[in-house]
């Protein structure tokens, strides 16, 4: 059995390998997409990470430079500084903008850890284990996409699945389909798929997630009960 820090990476790269894939799902065809295609969709999508990072590291340094700047006006324009040529330090600031600075700046801290994790994911991606898992992933969710798409609209009956946004409709459907073709518990599965939720989501969405995934279980577990 692969490590779980494997399959962790494996889905990862096959979440973000499936926005290389043809966008029409009559153009998803394995016999089409050989498997040098998917390893090459899947070297993608590691760069893909990498241009997520980079842009990470960039929201990160702007975050920093605007709390430096804030605190070195709060600084200079501080009253006990009007008779000084250098200005000297002063108490900090504890206003509502002040604090909103510093948590753009926690956020940032989170943004520079995850764009750590780029050189480890692509040492993973080296690995032919996670290669295979991953590979395997990507062909179990367009084998079985039709299949996939029938469940979730089946238990999505409020929604138009066509209106779910793209990056949720691929989690949800990742997951899908690994519950719908593999062994590995569906709770490990769904606690997976939510780590990456709220890594690559709005807020709230990691809580639409859950609830489709959850409706999805009790329909596979519906499916397979003898009758």
């Amino acid at each position: 059995m692969l490590a779980m820090e494997k399959r962790s990476a494996a889905r990862e790269l096959a979440f973000l390998a499936l926005f290389q894939l043809p966008q029409k799902t009559e153009n998803l065809n394995l016999k089409k997409l050989a498997k040098t295609d998917l390893q090459a969709i899947c070297l993608s999508a590691v760069r893909t990470l990498a241009d997520f990072s980079r842009d990470n590291l960039k929201q990160a340094e702007s975050a920093f430079i605007k709390v430096e700047r804030y605190v070195l006006e709060h600084q200079i324009s501080h009253p006990d500084n009007e008779q000084f040529i250098e200005s000297k330090s002063v108490p900090l600031p504890q206003t509502e903008e002040f604090i909103k600075h510093l948590n753009e700046c926690y956020e940032s801290i989170s943004y520079v850890r995850e764009a750590l994790q780029v050189p480890e994911l692509y040492w993973h991606y080296r690995d032919k284990s996670v290669e295979d898992f991953t590979i395997s992933l990507l062909t179990n969710y367009i084998d079985n996409l039709e299949e996939i798409d029938a469940l979730i609209t089946e238990v999505t009956k409020t929604w138009d699945i066509k209106r779910i946004h793209k990056t949720e409709k691929a989690l949800i459907r990742l997951a899908t389909s690994e519950m719908f073709s593999s062994n590995i518990a569906h709770e490990i599965v769904v606690s997976e798929i939510l780590k990456l939720a709220n890594k690559y989501c709005p807020a709230e969405a990691p809580k639409f997630i859950n609830g489709v995934l959850a409706d999805v279980i009790k329909q596979l577990k519906e499916v397979k009960e003898p009758c």
